[in-house]
């Protein structure tokens, strides 16, 4: 009986320093863990689609992201082989460094990808999209962070974030306007009338106008310059000039009092490099003139020297009777 009861006291004496063993154990295991595993994120993308060049105003375009996770360390395969439904990868996604000029946003902006030793990926979009205030052809470069965590299971992995970059490049902004002080003159047969038309580039590039005469009334001239170059205000250049359009209506002899129209043609041209030259769409303005008066061409001239013919005549009389 002494001696069985000694061995029951042996054996609790026994099991308490296993208990105690295992307990100590546990926090140095379980801090291994933690030290030795850690997740690691990157992200891939689209270049064709990132090089596609952005008109500002005309919406957003959508460029494809990829991105991938693996867990590394000391028991990350034994831990993912194992119990592979026991942990869940996030990676949260944001934008960083937009500009007043562009937005920048990303669907979804958290992603799942699976759990393993070897890279495992998902796929998102950033979408980006500019106004008009965008320079044209300047790259815009946004930062994506990617903070990748892992949840559930025995054991932690430490998170991993960390940044990749994206560059978009605005495209040329077609925005020009021609606005006449006055599309409506009064002017004399022979008179030449002139129709100042103020310019203003409203797009993010300086732009070269161009000007052709579409209809003129037979007999009529209208002249104006056939291009000039107008700066952007995004560029710091004054975005306004002033040009002329200059009417003359026919001076045959004879009163006149007629009304016509004279009809421009106005559009923007922009060199971009390797793109080419885009052109804005051609639109009209039309011009009014009233030819009024009563005209008499080389009249003047011939009264003068009928006139100066009658003086010589009479002065050689004068001096015939002299």
């Amino acid at each position: 009986m002494t001696k069985h009861l000694r061995t029951v006291k042996a054996s609790f004496v026994l099991g308490i320093l296993l208990v105690s063993l295992f307990v100590a154990f546990i926090p140095s295991t379980s801090a291994s863990v933690q030290r030795g595993n850690r997740v690691n994120v990157k992200m891939d993308y689209d270049p064709v689609a990132a090089s596609e060049k952005i008109v500002p105003l005309s919406g957003e375009i959508e460029i494809p992201i990829y991105i991938s996770t693996k867990v590394e360390g000391l028991f990350a395969n034994f831990l993912t082989s194992r119990f592979p439904s026991a942990y869940t990868v996030s990676v949260d996604l944001s934008v960083q460094g937009t500009k007043p000029w562009f937005t920048a946003w990303i669907s979804p902006n958290v992603v799942n990808p699976d759990i393993g030793i070897n890279w495992r990926q998902t796929n998102a979009s950033v979408h980006i999209s500019f106004n008009e205030n965008a320079p044209a052809h300047e790259s815009a470069i946004i930062d994506i962070s990617m903070h990748a965590y892992v949840t559930g299971g025995f054991g932690r992995f430490n998170d991993k974030t960390t940044t990749a970059q994206l560059s978009f490049v605005p495209s040329y902004l077609p925005i020009i306007d021609a606005t006449p002080k006055t599309t409506y003159m009064e002017i004399s047969p022979g008179e030449i009338g002139l129709f100042d038309i103020d310019l203003e580039n409203l797009g993010n590039a300086e732009t070269e106008f161009l000007f052709t005469v579409i209809d003129v009334p037979e007999g009529w001239s209208a002249n104006i310059v056939s291009n000039t170059k107008v700066g952007s205000k995004i560029d710091g250049d004054d975005p306004t000039k002033t040009i002329q359009l200059s009417v003359q209506p026919p001076f045959n002899f004879g009163y006149h009092n007629e009304r016509k129209d004279i009809t421009i043609g106005v559009r923007g041209r922009f060199y971009a490099g390797a793109s080419g030259v885009l052109e804005t769409d051609t639109y009209e303005i039309i011009f009014t003139v009233q030819n009024r008066g009563f005209s008499t061409p080389g009249f003047e001239i011939g009264v003068m020297g009928i006139a100066l013919l009658i003086i010589i005549s009479i002065i050689y009389k004068k001096k015939q009777k002299d």
